[in-house]
């Protein structure tokens, strides 16, 4: 039988060198950057940064992104595993539309077979819509791995497994929080969890 082997990629931290949200504001404004840690205290943060988007154009939003931090060894590593035939997919916190442009700005998009994020998308006067991935009316999560309200990593990589039944015989998780630590409790002993700056007590 055939190696099958799933990559799995968070992004912000893990893929790329930054958090994505954080990057653009730094980029436009450091006192607004500021502003959204004290906001976000008080406010989730994908609803915050949905409200935040309104004031940026697509364009300011696509020139910071583009310049984003992304390691040349992490683009040929993601060419390797698919020379290799491996499966890549990025199950992140972040939002589809950022991890889209920052994927083909890096020529890189055509590696990445699926993308589970926070759906975004732009309205006619070009303005950024995001959303929760489990919206506040849907269902609570009830995830145990104290996973963020708008999204259970856990889930959403048993959920994506599901649909191929054929399963893989090798899964490598790439992570670097506390999200991502709920991922991990639902793989195999044969899956390979790897960690970027990862505190030890989530691990043991």
């Amino acid at each position: 039988k055939k190696m099958k082997r799933l990559v799995v990629f968070d992004f912000d931290w893990s893929l790329i060198d930054n958090n994505s949200d954080v990057w653009i504001f730094e980029q436009l404004s450091k006192e607004l950057a500021e502003k959204i840690f004290e906001l976000r205290k008080k406010i989730q943060w994908t609803d915050l940064m949905h409200v935040i988007y309104q004031g940026v154009t697509r364009q300011q939003i696509e020139n910071a992104l583009t310049k984003i931090p992304f390691d040349p060894a992490m683009i040929e590593a993601l060419k390797i595993i698919k020379r290799g035939k491996g499966e890549i997919i990025i199950l992140s916190d972040a939002n589809t539309e950022f991890i889209d442009i920052i994927l083909k700005a890096y020529g890189v998009r055509d590696l990445v077979s699926f993308i589970i994020s926070n759906p975004a998308n732009w309205d006619e006067d070009g303005r950024l819509h995001v959303k929760r991935l489990i919206s506040p009316e849907d269902s609570p999560h009830k995830c145990e791995n104290q996973c963020s309200v708008n999204i259970c990593k856990g889930r959403e990589l048993v959920n994506y497994l599901s649909l191929h039944p054929d399963g893989f015989n090798q899964i490598f998780y790439v992570g670097d929080s506390l999200n991502d630590f709920c991922p991990a409790t639902k793989m195999s002993r044969y899956a390979r969890f790897l960690t970027n700056n990862f505190s030890k007590k989530y691990i043991y």
